[in-house]
């Protein structure tokens, strides 16, 4: 069989001559999946950050010793709700005894799930969980009521099933004379959303919109502004529901955030495809090539970069599977599984559409037909040619400069969302008269072999009473065999910030109390929110000093089998790794330095590392197999740079500016960490298309020459001689 059979060329080419087939496969199959992984969404993710905890974990054993003794469900929200007058007078006897009465009644509640839209199989035994009536606060003027609420906040049937209690809760209390407002878990989740829904439809209309615009900028023709978007949108749906398909035929959890962030992935991956794509395929019309001929051209030269590209991506997110957090252990099957897809449709769905649309792609425009030889990409071509020292050490000096800031990075657990919204109003009126722990306690936990009595577990009560920043510290809860104890402490900051994952974490203070007054023959464990926190961060901490180090082998091991050289891989490697620093220190600039902010999002830094190697890879990969191809050519060095840099610039270019603005639309979000992504990553793409792929990497190739490509051989090697020779529109002289 011939071996060029199985090069991703070959596979475009076949696209590119059955065009119309191709297209209604992927559009059949694509819809179906989406279709098939809508029911199985919810059921397959989960917002509890301790299910992603080995068992070794303090916190993730407290928690399911919570969830076995005192009626902790499992996913489930812890929720507070606040009861006064509706005069606003004190809270009487009788007022205080119908409080009572009626959060005892909350547990009997059931949603009516005829009035909701849910998927088929969402989990329907959604009700009040161990409401329990709290302190009188603000002289008497109101009182909290701690409940729990089965099911994901996450998810929206779940959502409104909490609004239909919550609508229930205010009729029942307005006909005693009273008011009750919710805050936490599923409240705040829910409002949140609906507070998010304006801003959230026109980030989506500004992002779309963007796209459009900017592709009819670069292509001036209708239908190259539009299909672009609506295709890759299919293809990103569809492979989003194949992860889910996966999660539930696998049985694994996934992050109730990663379908999103896997769309959004593919949304900007596949973008970059069909613009690399989109650009050869206009050289090729402009040759003279029929639609059919210019698509399998294009993708005979893109498609082996795409397939590098996408495979270095897909191996590098295997080291996700060494991470004992498992929140990145699921995420690098499920990226995989998706750039898989998009390799697929790269290869053979943008060919096929460029095969069937052909230069009724650029319709009206017909400027396109002749090439512009004095254009920005020539005179950058030139300049970096000319003066590649100066210009390796300039870009790099930029990126050293911001990198130096990500050695002050603090992460923090918080979302900051918007306090506009009725949750937040309620969650700030509670703050003015009680610590704000008292809605997210921190709870002590101790299991012993023999009846626990709770005299003797007041040395502990007193000592961390005493640990700073503990504001409360409730009386101690028996089991019913009394050989389990539940002691709640409220902090009187938010149990995200740093301090508190520092208090309650590993050695921390809170802990060190209370396992040095644990009685003899019991065993203690500190649980809530702060605990799951600090252990999550000492995970993640020790994931990244081993997945950061691998990915990074994985991906040279694949650049070098790509390039078939030992050299280019190395400063492509080195140049992402700097651009990822750059963009990470920036971001830490604005958001932790100017803005004042304890610290960026915890997943920042994954999530920027995420996108940096993937867009990244997809740009040095680019340039450099057009340099490559240059110098195949015959070029000189500086030669090759100018020519390449002229020709892959404006797709590089095209794509950067693209996905640069449209995550910045992310930035419309009240919510500081969808802020911090959004800025991180325009930032970070317009590092690595104008700063690393277009300067920087095409410098260092003409410093370095021919030596660039070794053990390899370039010149006279007919493998890698471009179909026709590139014209230079402006020989460059090497300068002396």
């Amino acid at each position: 069989m011939n071996k060029q059979s199985f090069h991703p060329g070959a596979i475009s080419a076949v696209a590119a001559r059955h065009p119309w087939r191709v297209i209604v496969v992927w559009i059949a199959a694509m819809l179906m999946a989406s279709s098939l992984a809508a029911p199985k969404l919810w059921p397959v993710t989960t917002n509890d950050t301790s299910h992603f905890l080995p068992n070794r974990y303090e916190s993730v054993r407290a928690t399911q010793f919570g969830q076995a003794h005192f009626g902790q469900l499992k996913d489930a929200t812890a929720v507070t709700a606040l009861v006064r007058r509706s005069d606003g007078k004190p809270l009487g006897t009788a007022d205080r005894a119908q409080i009572a009465a009626q959060a005892m009644r909350m547990a009997s509640w059931r949603p009516d799930w005829t009035k909701i839209k849910h998927p088929a199989n969402t989990e329907r035994s959604s009700h009040v969980v161990s409401p329990v009536v709290g302190p009188l606060a603000a002289g008497g003027t109101y009182q909290l009521v701690s409940l729990q609420f089965k099911g994901d906040d996450q998810d929206p049937a779940i959502q409104q099933a909490f609004k239909q209690f919550r609508s229930h809760s205010v009729t029942t209390f307005r006909s005693s004379g009273m008011t009750i407002g919710f805050t936490g878990g599923v409240a705040s989740q829910a409002d949140q959303i609906d507070h998010q829904k304006s801003t959230q439809g026109a980030q989506g209309l500004l992002l779309y919109g963007i796209v459009v615009l900017l592709s009819f900028v670069f292509f001036r023709g209708v239908l190259s502004s539009i299909v672009p978007l609506v295709a890759i949108a299919i293809v990103s749906s569809g492979a989003a529901g194949l992860v889910v398909l996966a999660a539930s035929a696998f049985g694994y959890k996934l992050d109730s955030s990663l379908p999103e962030l896997v769309t959004t992935v593919l949304i900007g991956i596949g973008i970059d495809y069909f613009l690399f794509m989109t650009f050869r395929f206009r050289e090729r019309l402009r040759a003279g090539d029929d639609r059919k001929q210019a698509a399998a051209a294009a993708g005979e030269r893109v498609s082996h970069v795409i397939a590098g590209a996408a495979l270095a991506i897909m191996v590098a997110f295997g080291a996700l599977g060494l991470a004992q957090f498992g929140q990145f252990r699921v995420l690098g099957p499920s990226v995989a599984i998706a750039i898989f897809v998009m390799l697929l449709a790269g290869i053979t769905l943008v060919p096929a559409i460029l095969a069937a649309t052909g230069r009724k792609l650029f319709w009206p425009s017909k400027a396109w037909q002749q090439p512009r030889g004095d254009g920005p990409a020539t005179r950058v071509g030139a300049l970096v040619a000319r003066y590649p020292g100066r210009v390796a050490l300039a870009s790099a000096g930029v990126l050293v400069a911001f990198a130096i800031a990500a050695t002050g990075t603090k992460l923090t657990f918080g979302e900051g969302a918007a306090n506009t919204t009725q949750a937040a109003r309620v969650e700030a009126q509670i703050a003015r008269g009680l610590p704000k722990g008292v809605i997210d306690p921190q709870r002590i936990y101790l299991s012993s072999s023999r009846p626990l009595v709770p005299s003797t577990l007041e040395a502990m009560r007193e000592r961390v009473a005493k640990v700073p920043h503990v504001a409360e510290v409730s009386q101690v809860r028996l089991s019913r065999d009394a050989r389990a104890g539940e002691i709640d402490v409220a902090l009187d900051m938010d149990s995200t910030t740093p301090a508190a994952l520092k208090l309650a974490g590993n050695g921390g203070a809170l802990r060190n109390a209370v396992h040095g007054t644990t009685p003899a023959g019991s065993v203690s464990m500190v649980g809530g929110t702060a605990s799951v926190f600090a252990d999550v961060s000492s995970s993640i901490n020790k994931d990244l000093r081993l997945i950061y180090p691998v990915a990074a082998l994985l991906i040279v091991l694949i650049l070098v089998v790509m390039l078939r050289s030992v050299v280019a891989p190395a400063y492509l490697l080195a140049a992402v790794g700097l651009e990822f620093a750059a963009t990470l220190g920036a971001t830490v600039l604005v958001f932790q330095h100017a803005a004042g902010q304890p610290g960026v999002a915890f997943t920042l830094p994954l999530v920027l590392f995420l996108f940096v190697v993937a867009i990244g890879t997809d740009y040095n990969m680019l340039m450099s197999d057009r340099l490559r191809e240059e110098f195949a050519a015959g070029a000189t060095p500086r030669q090759a740079v100018a020519n390449a840099v002229r020709l892959a610039a404006p797709p590089i270019t095209a794509a950067g500016l693209v996905l640069a603005t449209s995550f910045g639309t992310l930035m419309l979000y009240d919510d500081h960490s969808t802020k911090e992504v959004g800025f991180g990553l325009a930032i970070g793409i317009m590092f690595a298309s104008l700063v690393v792929s277009t300067l920087l990497v095409p410098a260092l190739t003409a410093l370095i020459g021919r030596r660039a490509w070794w053990p390899g051989q370039v010149a006279g090697d007919p493998a890698d001689k471009p179909r026709e020779p590139q014209a230079t529109l402006r020989p460059v002289v090497d300068a002396k």
